[in-house]
């Protein structure tokens, strides 16, 4: 008695494994490239708390002063900067200079918009791979972390790319808190929605990063609905 498998058994059973590998893994890989933007961000936003700890408040109170549009060399900035260490700075001489290696971002919903001109993108790469960022423009200061650098992707909006603003008294605040100050009012939910069309659609993110809340699936946690 033959007790073994047909040519046409092994195929099917190669079929069908084939067909649920093509469903699950797509969503495996989604998941666990999630759940590495998730640890990054953990990680960036522990650094920038760890670093404003060491910055005196006499430097703090300076900050919001400087009348230069696209200015970091104030004494907060360079002082943030220093608590990190730092491996290459891509602004060089030109303050704008970092739109030269990012070229163009992507909204939360992964549209590729342009460089948030008020708000910039980080200048300055750590050793670790992650991005510091920091100036005042449009009439306000503003502190930016890509978590893991320029050169990998997604370069996105609340997926790697987060904005803060800070206040002369030193308060960090998470973009999409909804604190009505300048340009930091970006409470609005087209600001961090896998639905809107906005430009600057993922500027409001880190407040729901950091709260580890989806801003469209109140069931769902923060990296679990990150757009595809």
């Amino acid at each position: 008695m033959n007790n073994g498998y047909t040519l046409a058994e092994v195929l099917i059973t190669l079929g069908v494994i084939g067909i649920v590998s093509a469903i699950t893994l797509p969503n495996l890989i989604f998941f666990y490239q999630n759940k590495v933007l998730e640890s990054n961000f953990k990680k960036s936003y522990s650094n920038l708390l760890q670093a404003l700890i060491y910055i005196e408040p006499s430097s703090l109170t300076l900050i919001g002063n400087n009348p230069q549009a696209g200015s970091n060399d104030s004494e907060f900035y360079t002082k943030l900067f220093t608590q990190y260490n730092i491996l290459d700075d891509m602004n060089k001489k030109n303050i704008f200079g970092t739109v030269n290696t990012y070229k163009k971002v992507k909204s939360y919903a992964k549209i590729t918009v342009d460089i948030p001109a008020c708000m910039h993108v980080p200048q300055k790469i750590a050793v670790n791979g992650s991005a510091i960022g920091g100036m005042y423009n449009c009439f306000a200061n503003w502190i930016s972390i890509d978590t893991n650098g320029p050169r990998k992707g997604p370069n996105a909006l609340g997926h790697d790319l987060f904005y803060f603003g800070i206040t002369s008294e030193g308060k960090l605040i998470p973009l999409g808190e909804g604190i009505v100050y300048s340009f930091w009012n970006f409470s609005n939910i087209k600001y961090c929605s896998k639905n809107s069309t906005d430009i600057l659609n993922g500027i409001g993110c880190t407040k729901y990063a950091i709260a580890n809340k989806c801003p469209d699936d109140n069931t769902k946690t923060y990296w679990e609905c990150l757009p595809h």
